[in-house]
Formats: structure tokens, C-alpha cells, sequence
């Protein structure tokens, strides 16, 4: 039997290394206001004030950087920058954090331009790239490598991540039994990645998937970290930390605040932690800044829980994350 939750050092080709857990602060376009006149995102004002707390690890998206929507990434702000694809931006696809489903305002976006954005992205910022993705195209799993490694062969210097899709454009899950009769073919990159709704249709289907999945990576040897995208937030972070995922990124620390082991209506955590008499903008930086200083808190907790296997590292959710496991163990057997 074994225990899937651990921590991997990588090797970043720039010579810097870093260390999963990683609770990974996502920035994004999609969903958030603009001004109708310039087109200008809310996003970017966001990431002006939230940039100069985040030090580990940040998400950004390569079609907002692309089409200015955020300010042009000139230094290394944090430790390592995962750079996505885009495909996020330019689908109709809502994460499951999404409260409203907003309207989505596209611009051009291809794989020349992905590769027009990465061939200038500057060398001494050291970055983990995404594979391509976009809603119009779908292609089969073997196709899916065969462009990521064309992709990536441009780009040594730095990581790559192999975004995993469904292979038909009437599919809205990606396809795992095609995944583990292929895991050998995953050793191409440095890190895999799937979006959390296309995991499965519930939280323990999605466990479930990424237990098989991690499995299956085990018996050939693979030791690269699966990478989660939209999942952040106190417990499905570590739900999924617990089924082998190492890797989390996520707009919900924009969207609520952390408090008690949850993430809650971000008024309602003013009244609590903030005060009611302070103004929505203030509310909203202050919220912000302390959702980071509890996503490293959270990171410490599950380094912690692989020194001991001790649930009670988790305050506030050591029950539920314990019962939510042994729900786990009961759909795998070769779980310890």
C-alpha cells in the first residue's frame, strides 16, 4: 500500500530550485470588470498591489500579458512564474469558484502568438510554460504531446508543463484510461497539469481520477508533479494534495477571503476580520493580502502533515479532511 501526498524538489534549467506543495496565486482577466472605453481590465490594477506580497510562485496568463491586459513582466518577481496557455481567456469555461458567469471578450488568440509571447519571454525569469490549449481545437491525446513537444523543444531554458484536454469538442472530461495506457508517454515534461472540472463530476470522482493517475505515474518510475488548475482554497487544495496532486493554482483567493478553514463571501470576512466600517477597496487589498499570508500558512500545514501523516496539522478541517480520506481509501485499495 501507499500514500500519495508528497513533496518533489525541482530543478529549474536556470540553476534556481523549488519545492512542491505549491498553493500558487492565479491572475486572470476573465471575470473580473474593464472600463468599456479603453478596454482596460480590473486585473491589472489587482496585480499592481497584490504583486508586491507574493513571493514564492504566480500564475499569469500569456494572452493577458500578450494583449496588455496586465503590465509587462520585466523582473522576477516571484521564485518561479507558471506562464498559461490562454485557453482559459478565450473559452466560455468557468471554473468551479466562478459565483456568475460573465461575458467573455475575446481578442485574437493562436498558437503563433503563444509562441510569438513565449520566443520574448526574457531568459532570467525563470518560468514554467503551459502547453497549448484552445475551445476550438481538440485533438486526440497523442496529438496533445506530439504539439507540446513541439512547442517546448523552442524553449529549453525553461520548465513545461503538459496541459492534459478533452479529446473531443462533445467531451467535458479528459480521458483517463487513455492517460494511464500512455503515462509513459508524460516523461517528455516536467510537470503535468489538468483543470480541476475535467478531473470529474464530484470532488471524490476527482480524487478518485487523480489517485489513478498518480498510481499509474508510480509504476513507471514518473516522478513528476500533477499540477491542478482552478483549485485554491482550504480544503480542495488539500483533498487533492491527499490523492497525489502537488500543484494549485486558482482565482478564489481574488474572489473570497480565507477564514476558519474555509473560503467565504469576502463582505462577510470584513465584518469578521477587518471591520464594517472600512471601504470596499481597502476591504478588498487587506483581503487579498491576508488570503497570502494563509495560502503559506497552508503550505507549511501540508509539509507538515508529510513529516507525521497527522491530520490534526490542518486546523479547523482535520475531521473532514480525515473522513473525506478514508471515503478515498474505500475506492483505493492500494491506498495506506
Amino acid at each position: 500500500m501507499t500514500m500519495l501526498a508528497r513533496s518533489t524538489k525541482l530543478n529549474h534549467p536556470s540553476g534556481s530550485t523549488f519545492e512542491t506543495p505549491l498553493l500558487v496565486p492565479s491572475f486572470s482577466s476573465k471575470g473580473f470588470a474593464f472600463k468599456k472605453k479603453t478596454g482596460e481590465s480590473e486585473i491589472k490594477k489587482i496585480f499592481s498591489i497584490a504583486s508586491e506580497y507574493i513571493e514564492t510562485a504566480m500564475l499569469v496568463s500569456a494572452y493577458d500579458l500578450f494583449h496588455a491586459k496586465l503590465e509587462p513582466i520585466q523582473r522576477a518577481i516571484t521564485e518561479i512564474t507558471i506562464v498559461d496557455s490562454g485557453g482559459y481567456e478565450v473559452s466560455d469555461f468557468h471554473d468551479l469558484s466562478e459565483i456568475c458567469l460573465p461575458l467573455v471578450h475575446t481578442l485574437e488568440w493562436s498558437m503563433e502568438n503563444l509562441q510569438r509571447f513565449y520566443d520574448n519571454w526574457p531568459d532570467y525569469i525563470p518560468a514554467i510554460f503551459v502547453s497549448f490549449d484552445h475551445p476550438k481545437k481538440r485533438q486526440s491525446l497523442q496529438d496533445q504531446i506530439e504539439a507540446a513537444r513541439s512547442l517546448f523543444a523552442r524553449y529549453p531554458k525553461q520548465m513545461h508543463t503538459f496541459l492534459i484536454k478533452p479529446e473531443k469538442k462533445d467531451q467535458q472530461k479528459i480521458p483517463i484510461n487513455s492517460i494511464i495506457a500512455n503515462v509513459n508517454e508524460l516523461r517528455s515534461f516536467d510537470i503535468v497539469g489538468f483543470t480541476e472540472k475535467e478531473l470529474g463530476s464530484s470532488i471524490l470522482d476527482r480524487m478518485v481520477n487523480i489517485a489513478k493517475i498518480k498510481h499509474a505515474m508510480d509504476d513507471g518510475a514518473i516522478l513528476m508533479p500533477i499540477h491542478v488548475y482552478g483549485s485554491l482554497d482550504p480544503i480542495t487544495s488539500v483533498l487533492y494534495f491527499l490523492s497525489g496532486g502537488e500543484i494549485f493554482d486558482g482565482l478564489t483567493w481574488l474572489r473570497y477571503g480565507y477564514a476558519d478553514g474555509l473560503a467565504c463571501y469576502y463582505q462577510n470576512y470584513a465584518a469578521k476580520n477587518i471591520g464594517i466600517d472600512r471601504n470596499d477597496d481597502f476591504v478588498k487589498a487587506k483581503t487579498m493580502q491576508e488570503n497570502l499570508s494563509y495560502l503559506l500558512k497552508l503550505t507549511h500545514q501540508m509539509r507538515k502533515f508529510l513529516l507525521a501523516w497527522d491530520f490534526n496539522v490542518f486546523k479547523g478541517n482535520a475531521e473532514l479532511l480525515r473522513d473525506s480520506f478514508d471515503l478515498l481509501k474505500t475506492k483505493d485499495k492500494r491506498i495506506g
